[in-house]
């Protein structure tokens, strides 16, 4: 991944492996795997693929190929202002793409720094600034890169301004209204950039899906009202929503997950089926978010005494327990509103499970940097949990894999190890098809043709502690 690394242009054999190429072919033990320079030439039997002369040759009988896993949901925020401290845990991680879902400027320089190989890095995908209506979910918060879209005038000055800005796609959020959201979708598709985000709550779901947006993002009042046989009058109530000044989000959150209480008990199996439906046919991808759902669901599941903390600044535990506490709880949380976010919980993953068992393009994705979730490791949490929504582990591993390639228009190379892809790879001591938790046991990755070997990624661990607690 260094420019002027002794690996460039190096030809490396992996020998021995089982690969699981994620294309849902069958695992392939005895494999044999050849890299030169960023892109993988050669997949196959070991008996039968000739290691070109000169190669580094790395024996890894016993161990498992998968490819680079990308996270599709990510606020890359670190209080360091270190490129290295993310940077290092998703790497050490195997992620190695993710997508920004909120554009900053510094974004632009770490990737800029990623691509010229001064630091070693996952790809990065980054979206404009938020846009949300007036006003916005995270207008009381200080420096969040927002911008006030409240009319198609300002809509038409917004899309080509994030272009400008090097936005590779634009970030729609919870509070536009209907005009101001057809105007962004309209200039969006003039101009030939993604659309992506949350729904809006001003508009019915049927609508927004045949809409052009590409995605959509978590389960916050998106799905249930729609699939509700009550479905009028509880999307009228999603516009409706009024947020508290300087408390937007927590009273936006304590509001929708009323009325999703209210849409489970009226859920309807046919309505939901025909949404299901609808996001196959116009080919749109949904991320769940499963893992800060379940933050948000159950909130004392957030473990300030986790030993990932260890790679979290020192401010963390305080601002996690206020974040959770104010805005995920809203302040207070009744006993029965504990209980009915219980019951939530189940249902996102029965919901998740009933999209796959439809086709919805399912991604995976974190939402990091929120409470309980940790760079790269909570990727591999939210694996898991598609898994505990009744994903094979396959479909899991391709929900980072392959699907996120197939969005970002790179399934010619990349996702996949497949001849001719791009060399992510991730090298496992345990079969992720047998336990998907097996993800995490890493034993090398390769990040664009660089590789890491276990030593290395010990150290990329060992300096995201130290930049953490203030050191280099």
């Amino acid at each position: 991944m260094i420019s002027d690394s002794t690996q460039s242009r190096q030809v490396q054999a992996y020998v021995g492996a089982t690969v699981i190429d994620a294309t849902g072919a069958r695992p392939r033990p005895e494999q044999t795997v050849i890299v030169i320079d960023r892109v993988i030439t050669a997949v196959g039997p070991a008996s039968e693929v000739p290691i070109p002369p000169g190669a580094v040759v790395r024996d890894i009988r016993g161990k498992y190929v998968i490819p680079g896993l990308t996270d599709m949901h990510v606020h890359s925020e670190s209080e360091t202002e270190d490129p290295r401290h993310f940077a290092n845990l998703y790497v050490a991680n195997g992620v190695t793409a993710v997508r920004e879902m909120w554009g900053r400027p510094r974004l632009h320089e770490i990737r800029q720094m990623i691509e010229s190989g001064e630091l070693l890095g996952p790809r990065m995908t980054i979206a404009s600034p938020l846009l949300d209506g007036d006003p916005g979910l995270w207008s009381d918060v200080p420096d969040t890169p927002i911008v006030t879209v409240d009319s198609p005038a300002q809509a038409r000055r917004a899309v080509p301004e994030a272009i400008d800005g090097g936005a590779d796609f634009i970030k729609v959020y919870s509070r536009l209204g209907p005009e101001a959201y057809r105007a962004v979708l309209a200039e969006a598709q003039l101009r030939e950039i993604t659309v992506a985000g949350h729904r809006s709550d001003h508009l019915p779901f049927d609508e927004q899906i045949e809409s052009g947006q590409r995605s959509f993002e978590h389960l916050f009042g998106s799905i249930w009202p729609a699939a509700s046989s009550d479905m009028d009058r509880l999307e009228a109530a999603m516009s409706r929503i009024q947020t508290t000044p300087g408390f937007h989000l927590g009273s936006w959150i304590k509001q929708v997950s009323r009325i999703e209480w209210e849409a489970v008990a009226s859920y309807s199996h046919t309505r939901a089926t025909s949404i299901f439906e609808r996001l196959v046919a116009a080919d749109v991808a949904y991320t769940p978010t499963l893992v800060v759902h379940a933050a948000i669901d159950h909130p004392e599941s957030i473990r300030l005494d986790d030993r990932r903390m260890e790679y979290m600044v020192p401010s963390t535990p305080e601002s996690w327990d206020f974040l959770r506490t104010e805005i995920y709880c809203g302040g207070h949380r009744s006993n029965e509103e504990a209980h009915q976010h219980r019951e939530l919980r189940n249902w996102r993953l029965a919901t998740v499970g009933a999209m796959e068992e439809a086709g919805v393009r399912l991604l995976a994705g974190t939402d990091l940097v929120g409470p309980g979730l940790f760079p790269g490791f909570s990727l591999h949490t939210e694996l898991e949990q598609l898994v505990a929504a009744g994903l094979t582990p396959m479909r899991a591993l391709q929900c980072a894999t392959v699907e996120p390639a197939r969005f970002l228009g790179r399934e010619r190379w990349a996702g996949t190890v497949e001849e001719g892809r791009v060399a992510d790879l991730v090298i496992l001591d345990a079969d992720p098809m047998d336990d998907i938790r097996n993800t995490q046991s890493i034993h090398a990755v390769m990040v664009d043709g660089y590789h890491v070997d276990r030593a290395e990624r010990e150290e990329l661990l060992a300096t995201a502690r130290r930049i953490a607690r203030g050191g280099q």
